[in-house]
């Protein structure tokens, strides 16, 4: 089937504007909760926070001023006039939002235990999806915490009104406002209130999973333990995982990724949603992951801070688990992938059918619109979206059957941003691509040298994404060379021995992962390059981030146009530099001090550009199902 324009016609702006006009109306005639005499009292009877403002009549005052800037204001009624708005609106934008609770049902865990939701954060429609979804549902509000960068009007009444309290996005140095948000989450702990953060501490620019922060984990933990031991309920986190089809903000998160600065948000740019009303959303996909109960609180602040890690990243890890591959995730790895650039429509659907072999195949979680017997038609309103949002190029003459899609080349950052929402699903079989690549051709002779490769390129990946343990990625390698070769193989040694035709039958069902991570190894490179050539010339005593940052790219512009090594435009970007210079740092080749670089371990450099440069050329020497 050829694929030429888009089936769905676009949004017509005035339609939704006339609805988007009906905000005003949610502000009028609402009977809203302003007794907050209750929140108040518990607030100030808080432990840590009463026993520093005791006495202290204008601390009393500072408080009361940061709790009225924090509380949420709900008001039910005004929540069910919002939910009509939205049942009205986001069918205009979205295909649809698809909820899988996956068995967990979060109304009856809220009886039982203090519910803390904790998604990851892509975009600023993630507060409206969740939260709409969460009310739909269960008819009952969702406390969410949102930076006070949204605290703008018409977003922020509105937002403050359906639940959201919100929080500074820095506030170290304010000890009585942080006592007074941990009071504050005390009280809704109290209150039995579901509450709901966003872990990353802000949206992803890149489509990876960041780290956790730790903050809000914390106070929830050390609120929670404030609680009377014969009232307490069991304080549980419940990871969410969001993905979108398409984010609104893309085009801006790209433009960061180049080095431009981030737009404060403003009133102003809510003008420019109009323009965002003649796209495709596609859906939005929430699933929800196991939740975890949190230990009770160790006094010791040691402790106590390792625990709040080590459930932090628990739930992070759970998050990453359930983030689904989409229909637009799925055709961006495709065509970012494609090094010349662009694929036939039945290429994309055999590639397809690949991945989604693999991923039923080693349980990583898809869609119910991509499993193969809805592939197709899924994948055919994805490249519409694409298409119709001027993402997705069509090349050829469509009367005729060479018609080619391509990602054009101005977007190729923006759609890497849903590539590398689902990347480290497949991880391992890009690494078991490039040591069966070096086992064929002799790399790699024995075990030790398969060990030392494993251990080295988790090392390098380390830096991007939190992965799998060495001893995890080993267990899963051993099961995809056994299905590929039809036999069971339970160690390393047994793989050192592979006869040549079982090579090749792992590099064939592998082969379609071989480039999924080229564009990190040409960064890692690059990175390279320019410490050779800062540390060969005018910089031999050191240099800063920004000299770094600049050489970097005039590095990669360079490269990209010999097309010797460099494929990808998505292998530059500034935070890909920083982290593949801080693989350097950590492997011991550059030293860091009070802001000056420099490159300490000449040889060792010399080695690793040369290392990667080989891994990069032999990925494209074996080209199979690729």
């Amino acid at each position: 089937m050829t694929k030429t324009s888009s089936k769905s016609e676009k949004i017509e702006s005035t339609g939704f504007m006339n609805k988007f006009s009906g905000i005003s109306d949610l502000f009028s005639g609402m009977n809203l909760f302003d007794n907050f005499k209750e929140m108040e009292e518990i607030v100030l009877s808080y432990h840590k926070l009463n026993s520093r403002i005791k006495g202290k009549p204008e601390e009393k005052d500072k408080v009361l001023k940061n709790l009225k800037e924090i509380r949420a204001e709900l008001s039910i009624p005004f929540l069910k006039t919002f939910e009509k708005f939205l049942d009205a609106s986001l069918s205009q934008l979205y295909d649809g939002i698809n909820f899988n609770d996956n068995g967990h049902n979060l109304a009856e865990l809220s009886k039982r235990n203090n519910l803390v939701l904790v998604p990851n954060h892509q975009s600023h429609a993630d507060y409206v999806a969740i939260n709409y979804v969460y009310y739909k549902k269960y008819q009952s509000p969702l406390f969410v915490a949102g930076g006070n960068n949204l605290n703008i009007f018409p977003i922020g009444p509105l937002f403050r009104k359906s639940g959201c309290f919100f929080i500074r996005r820095t506030f170290a140095n304010d000890i009585l406002y942080k006592l007074t948000l941990e009071a504050y989450l005390h009280y809704m702990l109290v209150k039995g209130n579901p509450i709901e953060f966003f872990f990353e501490g802000g949206r992803s620019r890149t489509g990876k999973l960041l780290p956790p922060r730790y903050g809000l984990y914390q106070m929830l933990i050390e609120a929670h333990a404030a609680i009377p031991k014969d009232k307490r309920r069991p304080l549980q986190f419940v990871p969410v995982s969001i993905v979108h089809e398409y984010v609104p903000e893309q085009k801006s998160l790209a433009r960061e990724l180049d080095g431009g600065k981030k737009v404060k948000e403003s009133a102003g740019q809510l003008l420019g949603l109009v323009k965002l009303l003649s796209y495709q959303f596609g859906n939005v996909h929430i699933n929800l992951g196991n939740p975890v109960i949190a230990p009770d609180a160790p006094t010791d602040p040691v402790k106590l801070k390792i625990q709040t890690q080590k459930l932090a990243f628990e739930c992070f890890l759970e998050v990453g688990k359930n983030m689904r591959v989409t229909p637009t995730s799925l055709l961006a790895m495709i065509l970012l992938d494609e090094s010349t650039g662009a694929l036939k429509w039945e290429e994309i659907l055999t590639k397809a059918r690949h991945i989604i072999t693999y991923c039923e195949k080693f349980h990583v979680p898809i869609t119910d619109s991509i499993k193969l017997e809805n592939l197709e038609k899924s994948l055919e309103r994805s490249i519409d979206i694409l298409i119709g949002n001027k993402k997705v190029e069509v090349i050829g003459n469509t009367s005729s059957q060479h018609v080619f899609y391509s990602i054009k080349d101005d977007s190729r950052k923006e759609i890497l941003y849903f590539k590398n929402t689902i990347l480290h699903h497949f991880l391992v079989p890009w690494i078991v691509h490039m040591g069966w690549v070096n086992l064929f051709s002799g790399h790699i002779t024995n075990v030790e040298d398969l060990k030392k490769f494993f251990i080295n390129q988790r090392k390098q990946l380390t830096h991007e994404f939190y992965l799998p343990t060495v001893k995890e990625i080993l267990n899963l390698t051993l099961d995809i060379v056994s299905d590929a070769i039809g036999r069971e193989v339970t160690t390393l040694e047994e793989c050192v021995d592979l006869t040549h035709k079982e090579l090749y039958l792992i590099l064939a069902k592998v082969g379609i992962f071989s480039r999924a991570c080229n564009y990190l190894l040409e960064a890692y490179y690059i990175c390279g390059l320019t410490l050779k050539d800062l540390s060969a010339n005018d910089y031999k005593e050191g240099f800063k981030m920004e000299t770094f940052l600049k050489r970097y790219k005039d590095v990669f512009e360079s490269e990209k146009k010999l097309r010797r090594i460099i494929k990808y435009a998505e292998s530059y970007s500034v935070p890909l530099s920083k982290s593949s210079l801080e693989y350097f740092i950590h492997a011991k080749i550059v030293e860091s001090k009070a802001g000056f670089y420099t490159v300490g371990d000449h040889d060792k450099l010399a080695e690793v550009l040369a290392k990667v440069e080989s891994d990069l050329q032999g990925q494209l020497s074996i080209n199979l199902l690729n």
